[in-house]
C-alpha cells in the first residue's frame, strides 16, 4: 500500500511529496528498506520497484504459496529532487543525504526529509539500505555492517552474499542512516553492488533474491513449501582493508575482475601517459585479497585510490549451520 509521509509546498506550486510502500500488520516485526539516498544509484531504485511489485502480488494472492507475516515498508526514493536531475545530490543545496541524518523536523528541505525517514523507521527491527559504489568506482556485491556483533553476522547469512565488510568508525559516521539505526536499536545492513548511473540486472537479481530470503528467514514472509537458506559468508573487519593508490598521474588500465581474489604481488593494472601511452607505473597487490572496489574511470591523479582489497589473511568464515 502506497502511503504519503511528507508533503511540503515549494515555490513553484507543485508540492514535494515523499511516499513509502507498506505491507503486513503494524504490530509484528518490522523491516524497513531504503533506496534512493543519492539520485544516481539506479540498482537500489530498480530493486525497490521490483520488490514492491512482488509484495503487491503476494498481498493480492498472485504469488502462490507466499504470505506476509510481518510489517515490511519500502522507501523507494528518498532524495527525490536528486533523482529528477540524475545526480548524486540535489544541486540546490548540494547536501549528501546520507550525511544529513537524523535531520530536523523544521529545517532545510533535505534535513526535513531525513528526519521523516527516521521517524517512520524508528520502531523497526531491521533496516536495509540499498547502495552502489561511489562515483568512478564499482563495488562487488557485499554487505556493509555497522558495529557488527554475533547476531548481525548470523543475520547476514540469510542475505545470500558471499562477502561481509565491517564499516570503520569515523567522525562522520554518526550522520549516516545506518549508524542512526544502530543507535536506535535496529539491526542495520547496507547492501552494496555495482556503480552509480548504471543498472546491473545480475546484481539486482542477487539483491532481490537475498532480501526475499532474509524476509523468509526472519518470519516476515512465509512460503508453504520453500524454506529460507543460509550460505557460508566471509567476514572482513575494518583492519582487513588494503587501499591501493597510484604513484603517478595518467590513465589507469585495470587488469583484475571485480569480485575476484588476487595474490600478493599480482598485477592490478597500469598507469599510462595521457599523450604518449607509455607505461608510467605498474600497480601490484600489496597483499593477497578480494577485489571489492575497483576504479572504472581511467583518469587518475597522483596518490589516487584505484582499488580496495579485503585481506584473505584476516578473513573469518561463518558457516550455514549452528
Amino acid at each position: 500500500m502506497k502511503k504519503e509521509i511528507l508533503n511540503i509546498p515549494t515555490p513553484f506550486g507543485e508540492p514535494l511529496i515523499l511516499y513509502k510502500n507498506q505491507w503486513g500488520p503494524e504490530s509484528g516485526d518490522t523491516l524497513s528498506i531504503v533506496s534512493g539516498l543519492q539520485g544516481d544509484r539506479l540498482n537500489g531504485l530498480m530493486v525497490a520497484s521490483r520488490l514492491s511489485r512482488f509484495l503487491n502480488d503476494v498481498e493480492s494472492g498472485n504469488e502462490a504459496g507466499y504470505q506476509i507475516q510481518g510489517c515490511i515498508q519500502i522507501f523507494p526514493v528518498v532524495n527525490y529532487k536528486a533523482w529528477e536531475t540524475g545526480s548524486a545530490h540535489w544541486p540546490f543545496d548540494g547536501q549528501d543525504v546520507d550525511l544529513t541524518f537524523p535531520g530536523m523536523e523544521s529545517g532545510e528541505l533535505t534535513e526535513t526529509i531525513c528526519n521523516t525517514v527516521i521517524q517512520h523507521t524508528a520502531e523497526s527491527d531491521y533496516g536495509i539500505i540499498l547502495q552502489t559504489g561511489e562515483k568512478h568506482y564499482e563495488e562487488a556485491p557485499h554487505v556493509k555492517l555497522i558495529a557488527p556483533n554475533r547476531k548481525r553476522r548470523t543475520l547476514t547469512r540469510s542475505l545470500g552474499f558471499h562477502t561481509v565488510r565491517e564499516v570503520a568508525e569515523s567522525p562522520s559516521l554518526i550522520l549516516n542512516l545506518a549508524k542512526q539505526w544502530d543507535l536506535m536499536g535496529l539491526h542495520p545492513f547496507i547492501l552494496c553492488a555495482g556503480k552509480s548511473q548504471t543498472y546491473h540486472p545480475q546484481y539486482c537479481d542477487l539483491l532481490l533474491d537475498g532480501i526475499v530470503n532474509f524476509m523468509r528467514a526472519e518470519g516476515l514472509l512465509s512460503h508453504h513449501r520453500e524454506k529460507a537458506s543460509q550460505r557460508e559468508t566471509a567476514f572482513f573487519d575494518a583492519q582487513s582493508e588494503y587501499p591501493v593508490l597510484t604513484r603517478e598521474a595518467g590513465l589507469f588500465y585495470p587488469e583484475p575482475v571485480i569480485g575476484t581474489t588476487v595474490k600478493e604481488g599480482e598485477k592490478l593494472g597500469e598507469v599510462r601517459d595521457l599523450y604518449q601511452g607509455t607505461v608510467l607505473e605498474q600497480i601490484h597487490a600489496p597483499e593477497e585479497g578480494y577485489v571489492v572496489t575497483l576504479r572504472d574511470h581511467p583518469m587518475v591523479h597522483e596518490k589516487e585510490l584505484v582499488a580496495i582489497l579485503l585481506g584473505e589473511k584476516n578473513r573469518r568464515w561463518f558457516w550455514p549451520f549452528g
